[in-house]
């Protein structure tokens, strides 16, 4: 059955609430714009995917916070990623690992800059990432 524009306008109002008193609107639900993003993926091999991709002609560089999981083991860390057009540089810092779960690269494939992770297990990885954009 389709949702009317009622039914989405309550359920969007339901997830939102106003403090009054210190002017701050919060929700509980994750918030996807324009230029941010929430995202996973739970991978059992360990072959290269692109965990995300955005465009290059649009944006110029990318904030990711990862967080991957496997098991009881856990490996989280920051990237920077920033391109000219062809080529893709990529910093990772603030890691937090009690092993290494994967190994993040970038590359441009077409018009995408893409986020590419290597599980290092086939054991079930749970990789969930925050992106943000920053325009061209």
């Amino acid at each position: 059955m389709a949702k009317t524009n009622s039914f989405k306008i309550a359920e969007l109002i339901r997830g939102i609430q106003f403090d009054i008193d210190n002017d701050v609107i919060t929700t509980s639900k994750h918030i996807n714009s324009k230029s941010k993003k929430v995202g996973s993926a739970t991978k059992t091999s360990t072959s290269e995917f692109a965990l995300d991709t955005f465009s290059k002609t649009t944006y110029r560089a990318a904030r990711y916070i990862i967080a991957m999981s496997e098991g009881t083991n856990f490996h989280s860390t920051e990237i920077m990623v920033v391109h000219d057009g062809s080529v893709v540089t990529l910093t990772a810092y603030g890691t937090l690992k009690d092993t290494n779960l994967a190994t993040i690269d970038a590359d441009i494939s077409g018009s995408d800059v893409r986020l590419l992770v290597t599980p290092a297990s086939s054991n079930s990885t749970v990789i969930k990432f925050d992106r943000t954009l920053v325009d061209a």
